[in-house]
């Protein structure tokens, strides 16, 4: 309808402009009073309740057949606004005529500050901050949440916002956030890169032309060589990238579940962020993956006839060499503080003492190790700078990285003289052994300088490529902890699948045997061909008779594989793109692993 039509069906009404446009505020002030009212919320009623009506006719000195008239024409842009900020005037004739009808409006107290808000197609922009407060519930309200004094909780609204507040000065668009998600999907980007990306190309509306001015060969306005002053940087920053990437996956994840998504408001972002990860991690343990479900002809074949009918479905795991950093005691699970620490807050006092494995000797002054020659030399050669770019250049490697590392590097890259600190010696191990030939044969010298990295993570996998779970083993991919993780992946008898593939089923296989496991009782557990052929001996009787995937005639067709078993394989490929961007902590790894 347009507004010619909207305005006609209000002619017999003695109405003026500003009288329509305070209508308009008012009702929708009080649309939270009549959502409540409702049951379904997704279209305006025909007429609000009486009690609103009242209130608006004596707020706004009208009768209510003018009142209920003006709701007919305008309802459903009155449904669809946004909020409204109402003035003090407002607020005063709102609860004057609504505290009697227990309506109530009480936000005051605004509060404005500047931010920055970085928007996909007009740049990055500065803004000012609003928030009320209500006397009444003592609520503060902001953008995207409000806050609980009595518990110092952050409620969010329901629903995913148009823009999302990354850092208490910083807001991040929505549509951005996406751009940012599918990048680190498809393009293994860090935030610090999507971060340059932005700064350099969709900071200002014409990049394009100040960063090739010969090429378009324009006399640019001197606006495009003016910074503008603003109290707070209008350039994007990597921590705000993957600030706003979580919160905005937490949305979206509480938006699906119709959900709110709650945190802490009196901690720092960063503390009030792993709160959520990890329960949200906890909700993606073993069948928590929103895909576990699923089933495709790719994955779930149907044989037999119309008389015998049998299912054959198939999951496939193996392990992948990414990881995050990790305290430094083997197998040790207790997060790390910070990336930046050796030791997670349980083995803080392992920092005092050398570094060489079995000294138990207190560190000396200045060194990651005690005041032995042999144990100071070795740290020496340790931290030699060719030292340091080999062991970055041999961790990608062992990932089957074939990306570069970032050549740029950070501020923080140069290291730090804390000496917890561990950002520019990760896990590589030294091992020394001195010239000539004691008697008692060599001397062979084993440091760990470092934090320690995950082994690896562990994929169970549909043979279509569905990811059903994902778990970090944390000291080595021991076929208990295969087990284990299996286990929790296939709960009950009835969720096993038929064939389960691994590269180690032979070993799998035995241990389950001797200690009594029947949990996989009626599930093959074939090797992948690739694997068996290469690493698994024809001498092994075990092997060959338990786990030979000829021996399982149901998983070929036509001369043919019905399932795809390396699919695992293929996908740590895609994975290993990640190795040089996952820096971030425990919480955070499992977090973005998990989407």
């Amino acid at each position: 309808m347009g507004i010619g039509q909207l305005l006609a069906s209000l002619d017999e009404y003695d109405l003026t402009f500003p009288d329509l446009m305070a209508f308009v505020r008012l009702a929708c002030m009080a649309k939270p009073f009549i959502r409540q009212c409702m049951t379904d919320i997704r279209h305006p009623p025909i007429h609000p309740p009486e009690v609103v009506v009242s209130l608006l006719a004596g707020a706004l000195g009208q009768d209510p057949p003018t009142i209920l008239a003006c709701w007919v024409a305008f309802r459903q842009i009155i449904w669809t606004h946004g909020a409204v900020l109402p003035t003090d005037q407002e607020i005063e004739a709102f609860n004057r005529h609504g505290l009697v009808r227990g309506i109530v409006a009480t936000l005051t107290d605004v509060n404005t500050f500047r931010a920055s808000l970085f928007t996909l197609r007009d740049g990055s922009l500065p803004v000012h901050s609003v928030s009320t407060y209500c006397r009444q519930c003592h609520a503060r309200y902001y953008p995207n949440y409000w806050t609980n004094n009595t518990d110092s909780t952050r409620i969010y609204y329901a629903g995913v916002p148009s823009v999302i507040q990354a850092a208490r000065h910083f807001y991040i668009e929505a549509a951005l956030l996406e751009l940012f998600a599918a990048t680190k999907v498809f393009g293994w980007m860090s935030s610090m890169n999507c971060a340059r990306v932005y700064n350099y190309a969709l900071a200002q509306r014409h990049a394009y032309i100040s960063n090739n001015r010969r090429a378009f060969d324009a006399t640019l306005p001197r606006a495009f060589d003016e910074e503008f002053s603003w109290q707070y940087t209008l350039r994007m920053r990597d921590t705000d990238v993957l600030n706003g990437f979580f919160i905005y996956s937490l949305l979206l994840e509480k938006a699906e579940h119709n959900s709110c998504l709650v945190l802490p408001h009196d901690k720092q972002q960063r503390i009030r962020i792993d709160v959520a990860l990890s329960e949200h991690n906890k909700e993606m343990e073993g069948i928590g993956q929103e895909a576990y479900p699923h089933a495709c002809d790719l994955c779930f074949i149907v044989i037999g006839d119309d008389d015998s009918k049998s299912k054959i479905q198939a999951a496939v795991c193996d392990g992948n060499t990414i990881g995050h950093p990790c305290c430094a005691v083997h197998d040790c699970k207790v997060p790390l503080m910070t990336n930046r620490h050796r030791f997670c807050p349980d083995h803080q006092d392992l920092n005092q003492r050398c570094a060489v494995d079995g000294c138990d000797e207190l560190n000396a002054s200045g060194f990651r190790t005690c005041a032995n020659a042999d144990h100071q030399a070795l740290e020496d050669a340790y931290f030699k700078p060719a030292k340091a770019l080999f062991q970055l250049r041999a961790r990608l490697k062992r990932a089957g990285v074939t990306l570069p590392l970032d050549s740029v590097p950070s501020p923080t890259d140069s290291g730090s003289s804390n000496p917890n600190s561990a950002e520019e010696d990760l896990e590589v191990i030294v091992d020394s052994e001195c010239d000539g030939k004691p008697e008692n044969g060599n001397k062979h010298l084993r440091a760990r300088f470092g934090r320690r990295r995950t082994h690896n993570e562990q994929l169970i996998m549909r043979p279509c490529g569905v990811i059903l779970a994902r778990a970090t083993f944390f000291g080595s991919e021991a076929v208990s902890a295969v087990n284990e993780f299996a286990k929790a992946v296939f709960p009950t008898a009835a969720s096993t699948p038929e064939y389960f593939v691994f590269d180690n089923n032979c070993k799998l296989r035995a241990h389950q045997d001797t200690i009594g496991d029947d949990h996989f009782a009626a599930t093959g557990m074939p090797v992948d061909v690739f694997h068996f052929n290469s690493k698994h001996k024809e001498t092994d009787t075990y092997c060959q008779r338990h786990c030979n995937p000829a021996a399982f005639p149901e998983l070929i067709s036509g001369g043919k594989w019905r399932f795809n078993t390396s699919i695992c394989e293929q996908t740590n490929v895609w994975l290993g793109g990640y190795q040089a961007i996952v820096t971030v902590t425990c919480r955070l790894y499992s977090f973005f692993s998990s989407l």
